[in-house]
C-alpha cells in the first residue's frame, strides 16, 4: 500500500500544478506558466509528506469504520485532511491566513489537491487489483 501511495503522489505531482491554475486563475495574479511553477514548488514537499501520510491514515481509518462504502469514507477522510491543511500551513508559513477563517485559499487548494490525489490513488488501486 505504501508503494501505491508513493506512485499516487508522483502522478499527482504531474497533475496538480497544471489543474490548480485553471481552478483558481486569479489566485496568484500570475499568468498560467508562472502559476504552474509556483504550485509545483509548493506541491512537491507537501504532497510527498502531508499528502502521502494523510492518505495512508485515511485508508487505514476507512478500513476500520463500520460503514459499508469504504471508498466514500476514504474520500471524506481525504477531503477533510485536505481542508485541514490550512492549520499546518498557517502555523508554519502565514499566521494571517486564520484571519479569513477556515474557508480560505489554502483550504480550497488543499481540498482540490486531496481530490486529485484520491482519484489518482483509486485509479492506481484499481490497476493494482486487476494485475
Amino acid at each position: 500500500m505504501f508503494y501505491q501511495k508513493i506512485q499516487s503522489a508522483l502522478i499527482s505531482l504531474f497533475i496538480i500544478p497544471f489543474v490548480l491554475p485553471f481552478l483558481f486563475p486569479d489566485a496568484l495574479e500570475l499568468s498560467y506558466g508562472p502559476s504552474v511553477a509556483i504550485y509545483l514548488l509548493y506541491a512537491i514537499p507537501i504532497v510527498f509528506t502531508y499528502g502521502t501520510f494523510m492518505s495512508l491514515i485515511s485508508e487505514y481509518n476507512s478500513q476500520k469504520t463500520p460503514f459499508r462504502s469504504k471508498r466514500m469514507t476514504s474520500l471524506v477522510f481525504h477531503l477533510i485532511a485536505g481542508w485541514l491543511f490550512v492549520i499546518p500551513y498557517g502555523l508554519l508559513f502565514d499566521l494571517s491566513i486564520f484571519e479569513t477563517g477556515f474557508f480560505n485559499f489554502a483550504s480550497l487548494l488543499g481540498v482540490s489537491s486531496a481530490l486529485v490525489f484520491y482519484m489518482v490513488d483509486q485509479l492506481l488501486g484499481h490497476h493494482f487489483r486487476t494485475l
